[in-house]
């Protein structure tokens, strides 16, 4: 090889391994830098914005800055990407660190959902292109920019909507990335997915949900007493309906929420505790500002999603219905989506969804809690035997690798050694 050719060879590895992180992005088309970090775990850590169409169909209808966390340790390590379902704030805590990372010691890449958090057009939000397709369009579009720096192995992660999210983003791109694993994703089979009232009848102890129930009738039973702590919070959180019916609806979730994160149920108070000690309970179990006015950050743009296409779930009143003051045998969550962007609903994508787990769906790890609720909607894989389901007993939807039994926490370990061809480190054990 003559000087030239070798200063030419040299050049050109220059450009593709000695650039800085930071020069990379800067030579990506539609990316801005908008700051540089620090993080204890990673060389360099950058927000950036990646310029997304607002309709990927249309690129007429305008375009938005979609949020993205790049944290960098090495360009040919792995990358563990967060599709998240919600804004992505956290990504900002000091420290944060998603359990794969140490796992596969690799990168990580937080993708903020489309029209959530900062990750929305400067006007007015045309809220009908908030959809799973549209959202996996900008996460493929994303994560093919980003190959070009870390041609590695690449994971597709995220928790609740996040996971439902990577596997929406699997299913219309499968060769995006080399694996996915879903944390307690649901896929719903409706706009209110019935499975997860006669999930409530039997999840947990039987003496619990007795418990539970007793609570939620003393509640009801007392509303006038509690009337006036409601009065002092509503100041604050001004409710979406009268107080009567809120507290209807407070009481009605309250059973969902308690087994969604692991309710103590040494703490529901007696029927005869005081009734600021029941209002206090109720509240912390599910806020009053979860039936008040949606922010425009995050649960607004949730629950537009819903009840368009993603799917939620509702109440029935069996064994509470006399102490209502909403006389109906089935209560509906639809007060929770902003009547101006309440869209006809939509079941095409998950349809598309539920059937791409249980035929085509390839390396995709899903994991759950059998007390979370959510569970009642979980992948349905068939006979899929390319995927793998793990329902860990008496977890909820906190549920992850490090909490898990050492059976489970073995087996996820050794399949994704398999699924990546790599050694994959265990997660310290954590609590759950």
């Amino acid at each position: 090889m003559n000087r030239y050719w070798w200063f030419l060879f040299i050049l050109h590895c220059h450009l593709i391994f000695g650039q800085s992180l930071e020069e990379k992005l800067r030579q990506i088309p539609g990316v801005k830098i908008e700051a540089k970090k620090e993080h204890p775990s990673f060389k360099e850590m950058y927000v950036v914005y990646f310029k997304m169409p607002i309709d990927h169909k249309d690129t007429t209808k305008g375009f938005f800055n979609q949020r993205v966390f790049i944290f960098h340790k090495d360009f040919a390590k792995p990358v563990v990407c967060v599709t998240e379902g919600y804004l992505a704030n956290y990504a900002l805590y000091p420290g944060y660190k998603h359990e794969l990372i140490d796992m596969v010691d690799g990168n990580q890449i937080i993708i903020e959902h489309r029209f959530f958090g900062k990750s929305k057009p400067d006007s007015i939000i045309p809220w009908q292109y908030l959809t799973v397709k549209q959202a996996a369009a900008d996460h493929h579009e994303i994560i093919q920019k980003l190959k070009k720096l870390y041609p590695g192995k690449w994971i597709t992660t995220g928790a609740s909507k996040g996971g439902s999210t990577a596997t929406y983003h699997r299913c219309f791109y499968p060769n995006d990335v080399d694996i996915t694993v879903a944390y307690v994703a649901p896929f719903t089979i409706n706009r209110e997915d019935p499975r997860v009232i006669p999930f409530l009848t039997q999840v947990g102890d039987s003496a619990v949900r007795n418990k539970i129930l007793r609570f939620q009738r003393a509640v009801l039973q007392r509303r006038n007493e509690l009337r006036k702590y409601m009065e002092v919070d509503a100041k604050k959180y001004p409710p979406l309906a009268s107080l009567d019916s809120i507290l209807d609806y407070l009481v009605l979730e309250y059973a969902f929420s308690f087994w969604q994160y692991c309710g103590n149920p040494a703490r529901i108070p007696d029927e005869n505790a005081e009734p600021k000690v029941l209002w206090k309970h109720l509240t912390s179990v599910i806020p009053l500002s979860s039936y008040a006015k949606t922010d425009e950050d995050g649960t607004k743009a949730f629950y537009i999603q819903a009840y368009h296409e993603v799917g939620y779930y509702g109440y029935d009143t069996v064994n509470l219905g006399k102490y209502l003051y909403i006389k109906a045998p089935y209560i509906s969550n639809i007060i929770l989506c902003p009547k101006e962007a309440l869209f006809p609903y939509d079941s095409t994508a998950l349809h598309e969804v539920r059937t791409c787990i249980k035929t085509n769906l390839e390396k995709t790890i899903f994991i759950y809690g059998a007390d979370d609720p959510w569970t009642a909607c979980a992948a349905d894989i068939g006979n899929n035997k390319k995927v793998l389901k793990i329902v860990e007993p008496k977890a909820c939807h906190t549920v992850e690798i490090n909490n898990m039994s050492e059976q489970n926490r073995q087996l996820i370990v050794q399949t994704l050694s398999s699924w990546l061809s790599m050694k994959v480190q265990a997660p310290p054990a954590g609590c759950p």
